[in-house]
């Protein structure tokens, strides 16, 4: 008998993790033939992620180059998680190992980021019922599912949103200070859920308990990125964010249409009527400690619009930014829908709750086979450009010396080459003014440049085309024209700039301007 309410008591774990195990299988295999070549990452990002935990591995530091620290890492905790596969995985020629121990790692994380939504739920509901629904609903959520194959650091900051939570509704506000400092070294954005805990937390002691884990981290990271880039805020902020609070609106709408439409039980439209639940008007009353799901995720979801306007809402490149939040809303949902059932008589109060799952297993029947082929088929497409460029460079060219890139993560990671990131996200002197003295004294051997954000302001005829790479139905991006990028070189006639007769300085304007000084050929690279 105690066997038995063991195994009862763990049922509404239990069963949302087949669940969410059996959608990660089917999100694998349903649409695999759209990448008939080897596995690998739908974003260049995730490659940069891998670059920097092997340089944490290599160097003890976040180091984009060798022996060069940088800022452009905005997810440490997920670099450390990735050293430690190096370190464990990355020997030998073949990366699919490596890849596969990604992939196998955040399933981990999903499954059990299943179990912390069903812990949750139960938490501010007291019901089983309530859990399992949650359980069930984030794990039927196929594009925060196909997360956990995108080599990305998504599926870790989700779960330790929910691990956090749900330690700040019991008031173990230790405990929550600690997964909130996770949860922010994994994603910056995580630091408005500590400022709302911060705020529940009321008392100057509870408060100090929240915060100070997330502080300390936040100091660190702050001093390593001030002692090798002069800049306490990654380069990616700088690069990328695009603050508004004005535009916050539009964003908001384009997110909830465009971005969480996709994801079940929100499909239809119809799930959103769980957060009536809430609404004591339509619902049995919920405890207060029931808001903090959907205050939390859409919290997060706010922070994160804020600082990034999600220009391609249906590409996963936008999408990632505000999956991590998506878990509590969608516990939040099944805590509406525990709310709508509990005033009405005998099996009508599980009615709300049954029809949202119904809708989330419609929704997610429906989207498993073309989610898993776009996942697919942006893995072929990063692939065929970025890897393919990548290892083009790690044959033909120099070793040890210096090229440029406009794409820098798989092209880095795979030709073992130093590598200047035009756009400064990983080499933030590329964001200064006085970014001339360091491309003066880097010259490269060529540029890798996305023809589409891109074009030299020289004469062409000081340059030549060593190699090219394109892949045919892009869908990473919504621009087609992102599907082609081209390797540069020097010509022997190549203008020479003043002070070095062996380097050509060559301007390229565009997405935005910057100059790289190409060498000229030394011979052994050939078109």
């Amino acid at each position: 008998m105690i066997a038995g309410a063991r195994v009862a008591r763990f049922l509404p774990v239990l069963g949302p993790m087949f669940a969410g195990a059996l959608v990660l299988a089917l999100l694998w295999s349903a649409g695999r033939d759209a990448n008939p070549g080897p596995i690998g990452f739908r974003l260049d990002d995730a490659w940069i992620h891998l670059v920097y935990g092997r340089g944490l591995l290599e160097d003890h530091a976040l180091s984009y180059n060798p022996g060069m620290p940088t800022s452009g890492c905005t997810s440490p905790l997920w670099a450390m998680v990735l050293a430690v596969l190096h370190a464990m995985f990355a020997r030998g020629e073949s990366l699919d190992t490596l890849i596969a121990a990604v992939f196998v790692t955040s399933a981990i994380l999903q499954c059990a980021a299943i179990a912390a939504a069903v812990m949750l739920a139960r938490e501010v509901t007291g019901s089983a019922v309530a859990g399992a629904i949650a359980g069930l609903l984030v794990a039927l959520a196929t594009p925060w599912a196909a997360a956990a194959f995108s080599g990305m650091e998504v599926t870790l900051t989700g779960l330790l949103l929910l691990l956090a939570v749900r330690e700040a509704v019991r008031s173990e506000w230790g405990r929550a200070g600690w997964w909130l400092a996770g949860a922010c070294l994994a994603r910056p954005e995580s630091a408005v859920v500590v400022l709302l805990s911060a705020i529940a937390a009321r008392q100057p002691k509870n408060v100090l308990r929240v915060m100070w884990p997330s502080m300390v981290a936040g100091a660190v990271i702050a001093i390593h990125h001030l002692a090798f880039t002069g800049s306490a805020l990654p380069a990616t902020f700088w690069a990328k964010s695009h603050f508004s609070l004005a535009d916050l609106p539009r964003r908001f709408v384009a997110a909830v249409v465009k971005m969480l439409s996709r994801i079940p039980p929100w499909k239809t439209g119809i799930g959103w009527l769980a957060l009536l639940g809430y609404v004591p008007l339509f619902g049995a009353r919920l405890p207060a400690k029931a808001t903090w799901p959907l205050a939390a995720g859409f919290a997060y979801l706010l922070a994160n619009l804020a600082l990034i306007d999600p220009v391609d809402p249906r590409a996963f490149y936008h999408m990632r930014y505000v999956l991590p939040g998506v878990p509590l809303i969608l516990v939040a949902l099944a805590t509406g829908a525990y709310g709508l059932g509990g005033m009405r008589p005998g099996q009508l109060r599980f009615a709300p709750a049954t029809l949202v799952v119904l809708l989330a297993m419609f929704d997610a029947a429906r989207s498993i086979e073309p989610e898993s082929r776009h996942l697919h088929n942006d893995v072929r497409n990063i692939n065929e450009v970025q890897r393919t460029i990548g290892l083009w460079m790690h044959d033909n060219l120099e070793p040890r010396t210096w090229i440029a890139a406009t794409d820098a993560g798989a092209i880095r990671y795979v030709s073992l080459l130093p590598t200047i990131d035009v756009l400064g996200l990983n080499t933030p002197q590329m964001l200064r003014k006085e970014h001339g003295e360091f491309v003066r004294t880097h010259p490269v051997q060529a540029i890798a440049v996305m023809p589409a954000w891109f074009e030299p302001e020289e004469d062409v005829r000081g340059l030549r085309m060593a190699f090219g790479a394109e892949t045919r139905n892009y869908t990473v991006t919504s621009n087609p024209k992102m599907a082609l990028q081209l390797v540069l070189m020097a010509t022997e006639n190549a203008d020479s700039t003043a002070a070095d007769t062996t380097a050509a300085l060559v301007r390229f304007h565009g997405y935005r301007n910057f100059e790289v000084l190409l060498a000229k050929p030394s011979g052994r690279a050939s078109p």
